[in-house]
């Protein structure tokens, strides 16, 4: 049993439904994020729980941040 925090199905970026498998009671191999490509956990921001996922589009924003070596001002 993987136990998920208060807020699983909220991405912590943006307060978005990050569309999480394993918040919704699915399998964890049916999640969008087993298809995405992420940034270093060095680029995410430190105050993330490490079981919170992030929703697509901050996945997004963050890979296409560390591509130009860009850093977040959240």
């Amino acid at each position: 049993m993987v136990l998920m925090h208060p807020n699983a199905s909220l991405c912590p970026l943006c307060q978005q439904p990050n569309d999480c498998a394993l918040a919704a009671r699915r399998e964890g191999d049916t999640c969008w994020c087993h298809h995405q490509e992420f940034v270093p956990k060095a680029k995410i921001p430190q105050a993330i729980a490490p079981d919170s996922c992030i929703c697509q589009a901050c996945a997004e924003a963050l890979r296409k941040e560390a591509e130009q070596g860009m850093k977040r001002l959240d």
